[in-house]
């Protein structure tokens, strides 16, 4: 299992937000052992991806349509037993017209969520609230490159992407399924408690 490092940076917001920040810290670092102890996640498989350019990546069928092909040096951890993804790249230029900005950073309403999913993956209005319903909105993956709690400071949605900029970099976060979610939770706790 390939594991990377967390950034630790202060978690802003509410109490809910400092746990959740908090259990994914502690998932991290239950990860970073899983192989040395003969556990095996069945939930929480994952990849990580390196592009030159946009167009690259988009060529090989791995980044979204709305990366540009100009935006470079890209990084992406994908979860391949799940749908949830982190991404970051360098780029300067303004996000392409099919992305939108969100009322408030951090916290697209229901229907800014519904409208970028039915934007990416057109369904009918039960299928899209199903799918509003059954995200798990904060990320379980990490890597050296995603600072802590990134996806509170997004400003846009890219499709299912919730996306920021700092400076010339882009930070863009596809959330998982609850249930997947849940069961990648549940195999982190068993791997902490074998560890005691």
């Amino acid at each position: 299992m390939k594991t990377t490092s967390t950034a630790l940076t202060s978690i802003p917001g509410t109490p809910k937000t400092l746990a959740l920040g908090i259990t994914a810290i502690v998932a991290t670092l239950a990860l970073s052992s899983c192989s040395a102890l003969g556990i095996e996640s069945k939930y929480d498989k994952r990849t990580s991806h390196d592009f030159t350019t946009g167009a690259e990546g988009k060529e090989k069928g791995t980044l979204p349509l709305w990366v540009p092909d100009e935006a470079s040096d890209i990084k992406e951890m994908v979860r391949t037993t799940g749908n949830e993804r982190i991404l970051r790249l360098d780029y300067s230029g303004a996000l392409p017209e099919t992305c939108t900005k969100i009322s408030v950073a951090g916290k697209p309403s229901v229907n800014e969520l519904t409208a970028g999913l039915n934007h990416e993956e057109p369904r009918d209005a039960n299928g899209l609230a199903d799918m509003v319903q059954q995200q798990y909105q904060i990320p379980l993956l990490s890597a050296d490159w995603w600072p802590t709690g990134q996806e509170s400071r997004a400003t846009h949605l890219c499709g299912k992407w919730w996306v920021s900029t700092v400076g010339e970099k882009v930070y863009a976060f596809a959330p998982e399924e609850k249930s997947i979610a849940e069961h990648v939770l549940t195999e982190q706790a068993n791997i902490q408690q074998a560890e005691k």
